[in-house]
């Protein structure tokens, strides 16, 4: 009797390899949903943090802007002593005096450029003499005043547009630096779920493919039965579907390695090193996004709603602000300008005690002009002609943005709208596909068919159960990029992504 060793085929060595790595992915898998991947990516993507911190410091700006816009406050103390020689009858004379001296004033630039100051000051001071058996030390001397002085440009300088200019531009690059976090939250979201239904569809395409290869082994035993123990079969087809089995096997090896790269992919959006994306797993059937809006409300829509286009608006106005600022900038200086005082002196000539001269304090007024004439023009017109053309550059990129996200939406509305005719003809392809491989099966039993028939039935119904995933995920990720381009997207994930700018 000769024994003989049956030897595996190498496709058999790598189906225990792959059901090996699948049981210990399996056990290791961190299931997710869609929601709960957005959210997670919310707080731990790198780029959306970056976007957020941005517009935290741009409101920082502008509260920096608008502090400068208080009143200031200024106050001194000095205090000095000064000696002085000097001659008289009885020779030369030594004199020392004195002086303590405070002063405190309030600024303030109102909204349309008047400089507004009112300040008080005070000193005391007092003579000694030594060496001068005539000289008697006076009595200190104590003057105070008290001011008021205001300066009005009437050119440059003059008005809000020119005083407010920087909270303006502060305040518009907020907005936009807001929308820009808003795009990136919605481009976050839409990059997540991208990744999240192509990881989906990759774990489908491995299910579709582990079917079949049992299928496969199943007809493969079949044959072999068939071929080794009834006599009603032949090696021609142990051949035929040993060799769709190990095709299926290498196309399953295929599908793994590819689940695996969406894995990592997914966790580069949520912030996740490779080693620990790996075992993201997808949870949860396609969602029903409801129906599709006509072309003309999506349009308005992306108008009215878009973060991008928003953000462009926003700049506009900064823009804006800024060619003001430099027109205004562009302007001669001429500024009215007055100062109106009252000063008091008490003298204390060592007699009578504090006397005021006069009886009454000595009261000033200052008033005049201020012109500013640069010649040959200087820097200030080329700067406000510069600042008018980037704002018409702007304002064409607007334009041409706002057109290319028009276009953009009428083309992903036409893509949606064959996404669901093929999802709808590849469910029924895969039906049909199905029922033809079982018939397939049949006749084969019954002697009417061949292997090949049944191989080439059965690669027919995957590839058909794969073109319907694919449609699914298709249609679901194209009506993810029209949400992002209108500006939807936020709405649907409010509740896991940051709060959007009213």
């Amino acid at each position: 009797m000769t024994l003989t060793r049956s030897v595996p085929l190498p496709w058999l060595a790598s189906l225990a390899v792959i059901a090996t790595c699948s049981l210990s992915s399996a056990a290791r898998a961190e299931t997710l949903t869609a929601e709960q991947a957005v959210g997670r990516a919310a707080s731990q993507n790198p780029s959306l943090r970056a976007a957020l911190l941005e517009a935290t410091a741009a409101r920082q700006a502008v509260a920096a802007e608008q502090g400068a816009r208080k009143p200031t406050l200024s106050a001194t103390v000095t205090g000095q002593y000064t000696e002085a020689f000097g001659s008289g009858e009885a020779g030369l004379t030594r004199s020392g005096s004195t002086t303590v001296a405070a002063n405190a004033a309030l600024q303030y630039t109102t909204d349309v450029g008047t400089g507004l100051e009112v300040g008080a000051s005070t000193d005391t001071s007092w003579r000694s003499g030594a060496r001068s058996p005539d000289l008697n030390g006076t009595g200190p001397t104590y003057t105070a005043q008290a001011y008021v002085s205001a300066r009005q440009p009437l050119l440059r300088g003059a008005g809000t547009d020119a005083v407010l200019a920087p909270v303006v531009q502060a305040e518009a690059s907020a907005v936009a630096a807001e929308r820009e976090r808003d795009l990136a939250a919605s481009q976050t979201a839409l990059d997540v779920l991208d990744a999240y239904w192509e990881l989906w569809y990759a774990e489908q395409a491995i299910g579709v493919q582990e079917q079949a290869l049992a299928a496969a082994q199943r007809q493969l035993n079949d044959a072999k039965a068939r071929a080794e123990t009834l006599g009603t079969g032949t090696r021609v087809d142990v051949l035929q579907f040993s060799t769709s089995a190990g095709s299926i096997a290498d196309a399953l090896s295929q599908a793994r390695a590819t689940r695996a790269a969406r894995a990592i992919a997914l966790g580069r959006s949520l912030g996740m090193d490779p080693g620990r994306a790996a075992s993201l797993s997808p949870t949860g059937a396609p969602p029903s996004l409801g129906a599709l809006p006509a072309t003309d409300a999506l349009t308005r829509a992306a108008r009215e709603r878009s973060q991008e286009l928003a953000a462009m608006r926003a700049d506009l106005e900064a823009l804006r602000a800024r060619v003001s600022s430099a027109e205004d900038a562009d302007q001669i200086r001429l500024d009215v300008f007055t100062t109106a005082s009252v000063g008091t002196l008490w003298a204390d000539d060592g007699l009578s005690g504090l006397s005021l001269p006069g009886g009454r304090p000595a009261f000033s007024v200052l008033g005049g002009l201020d012109l500013e004439l640069p010649f040959g023009g200087g820097r200030a017109p080329a700067d406000a002609a510069r600042a008018r053309t980037q704002l018409a550059a702007a304002e064409a990129r607007y334009q041409a943005r706002a057109e290319a996200i028009a276009a953009e939406i009428t083309s992903l509305r036409v893509t949606l709208e064959a996404a669901a005719d093929q999802v709808a003809l590849a469910t029924e392809t895969a039906r049909l596909a199905g029922e033809l491989a079982e018939a397939e099966r049949q006749r084969l039993l019954l002697g009417t068919s061949t292997s090949a028939d049944v191989v080439k039935a059965e690669q027919t119904r995957r590839e058909a159960e794969l073109r319907k995933l694919r449609a699914v995920v298709t249609a679901l990720t194209s009506r993810f990029q029209l949400d992002h381009a209108t500006g939807a997207l936020l709405d649907r994930f409010a509740s896991v992504l940051p709060r959007r700018s009213s």
